[in-house]
């Protein structure tokens, strides 16, 4: 299985992204924030105009989705540590999940809203765009675990590189 999503994803970073894994992360966790950005409005049309369980569903998968973003940028961009990608892919894995469940519960939702002659649209598309996130948070861990070790390595060979060392700032002194 290792081989042939490692293989998959770097058929996937030649074509789209130049051979750069690295490019291949960053644009998929980036169409993420995009379908995020899209959830949350979703999530804030619903608190207005539905009520109870559905309301604080809503509001619990916008949080949710909303640390996950900036949780998940800050560790991409700064702190790229074996402990911090794990973690973050474990919150990604269990992030997708939870979106999986939310599309299953909206659908069942949407059965008992036609029985009673409601409206669905509304919950249609917010399911879809559960399922899309679903299915992008997904694959989008498959990918971070297929290119962990090239992404950590990269980081390492960028801060040999480098060779700074600390001065402390000199004080002045005092008469």
């Amino acid at each position: 299985m290792g081989a042939a999503l490692s293989s998959v994803t770097t058929f996937l970073s030649v074509s789209l992204c130049d051979g750069s894994s690295r490019k291949l992360i960053a644009g998929w966790w980036y169409f993420i924030l995009l379908i995020s950005i899209i959830q949350i409005f979703i999530a804030m049309y619903t608190m207005s105009s539905r009520g109870g369980t559905e309301a604080f569903v809503s509001l619990w998968s916008s949080i949710v989705l909303l640390i996950l973003c900036v949780g998940g940028t800050v560790i991409m961009r700064k702190f790229q540590s074996s402990v911090a990608v794990g973690f973050f892919m474990g919150s990604v894995v269990a992030a997708s999940q939870m979106f999986l469940l939310v599309f299953l519960i909206l659908f069942g939702y949407i059965e008992d809203r036609m029985e009673n002659n409601m409206p669905v649209d509304g919950e249609r598309l917010n399911g879809f765009v559960c399922l899309v996130q679903a299915v992008l948070l997904g694959s989008f861990a498959a990918i971070l675990a297929a290119h962990r070790s090239e992404i950590l390595d990269q980081k390492i060979s960028a801060e040999d590189d480098e060779e700074v060392t600390y001065e402390a700032p000199k004080r002045a002194a005092v008469v």
